[in-house]
């Protein structure tokens, strides 16, 4: 699998011990370069054409070719100080810009992604749950991207991964994860006609999670539940106070004459915001582009409350993230009370299939 791990303008430096390089037109054929323990790479234009430029051990003449695609392989391989999976494809961007991809194995990822989701010290259970949604998410998103040069961004856009070192995998922390990971191998969740689920998860659903409809106007609907466990996140209420002079330049308008909250009756979150002008049409906002334009990590989740005074205005929630599906803190809560990985799923997904059901009643009657 491929995920796309950064975005960068201008030359990369590369890292690693015996360095190799690869195009991928001509069925891998390898690149007339030997092995190298560091090199740099840019993009030259030359009319409408891409050029790599690519250069060994910092000093040898550049090496110029023409290819859509450059595969790096290599031990301990980093992009500066970033550490990279041991095979990186680099694809070329608009905007001169260098896509550095890691290719991995799907497992390989998934410890990744655990490692960066969720605190590795919580429940062996809660981390087996959120192993299987992050592998469904990642099986179904292959799926819809499997003509693109990447299957998954490296960040909250998708799934946030970051590699790990040979070096960290002995520590019990990873010995963790990697036991969350290898002991649900091969389990997914599944929803219409047996299709892998795309199991969304989030931080903290406040209290009640929503449907994917709900928030993006698409989705299975894999149920929603009451959850009273969330209470437990340190940061489960929040505050967010802006000056109209800062929402406008956040929501990218011109002088607004007031904000109006249109909420989801089933669930209260807000559904919209609606813009509205002196002596122009209103603008409709959904909630997540109200979010994401507000920022993600400020404006937590979209149940709130507004209150203005004056030029000030006021918002108040709770819970942090989307809310679809599998709330982090509360499979917290859940495997603290004991609950299975199984039945962390089957409370967060309760509409949802779950594949692999033969290993499940093994580790089932082996406990």
């Amino acid at each position: 699998m491929r995920v796309r791990l950064s975005s960068l303008a201008g030359k990369i430096a590369f890292s690693g011990t015996g360095l190799q390089f690869q195009n991928l037109t001509q069925n891998f054929r390898p690149v007339a370069i030997p092995n190298s323990s560091s090199a740099e790479v840019r993009v030259l234009s030359k009319g409408s054409k891409k050029i790599w430029a690519l250069r060994i051990n910092n000093k040898d003449p550049e090496h110029l070719f023409t290819d859509k695609y450059l595969m790096i392989q290599g031990h301990n391989l980093r992009a500066g100080s970033q550490a990279l999976p041991g095979r990186v494809l680099l694809s070329l961007n608009s905007e001169r810009h260098i896509d550095v991809i890691g290719v991995m194995p799907l497992d390989e990822y998934i410890t990744g992604v655990l490692a960066s989701e969720m605190p590795l010290s919580w429940p062996l259970e809660t981390l087996k749950a959120q192993a299987v949604a992050a592998r469904s998410y990642a099986l179904a998103v292959i799926n819809e991207r499997k003509d693109k040069a990447y299957h998954l961004e490296s960040s909250v856009l998708d799934q946030v991964f970051r590699h790990v070192v040979a070096e960290d995998r002995q520590s019990p922390l990873i010995q963790k994860a990697l036991q969350a990971v290898e002991s649900t191998k091969g389990i997914k969740l599944l929803g219409n006609k047996d299709r892998v689920l795309k199991a969304f998860y989030h931080s903290d659903c406040g209290g009640k999670t929503t449907t994917s409809k709900n928030v993006w106007n698409y989705g299975v609907n894999t149920g929603v539940v009451v959850d009273s466990s969330c209470p437990t996140n340190p940061r489960g209420h929040w505050k967010l106070a802006l000056t109209k002079m800062d929402l406008q330049k956040r929501l990218k308008v011109e002088d607004f004459s007031e904000l109006k909250l249109e909420r989801n009756p089933a669930d209260q979150r807000i559904k919209s915001v609606r813009v509205a002008f002196n002596g122009l049409p209103d603008k409709v906002i959904s909630a997540n582009e109200f979010r994401q334009a507000l920022g993600f990590q400020d404006l937590r989740s979209a149940l709130f409350d507004m209150k203005k005074t004056g030029d000030r205005f006021l918002f108040e929630g709770r819970g942090f993230g989307h809310g679809v599906g599998l709330c982090q803190w509360g499979s917290r809560a859940l495997g603290q009370k004991g609950y299975s990985f199984r039945q962390i799923l089957k409370h967060y997904y309760p509409l949802a299939g779950l594949s692999g059901a033969t290993l499940v009643a093994q580790e089932t009657v082996q406990k």
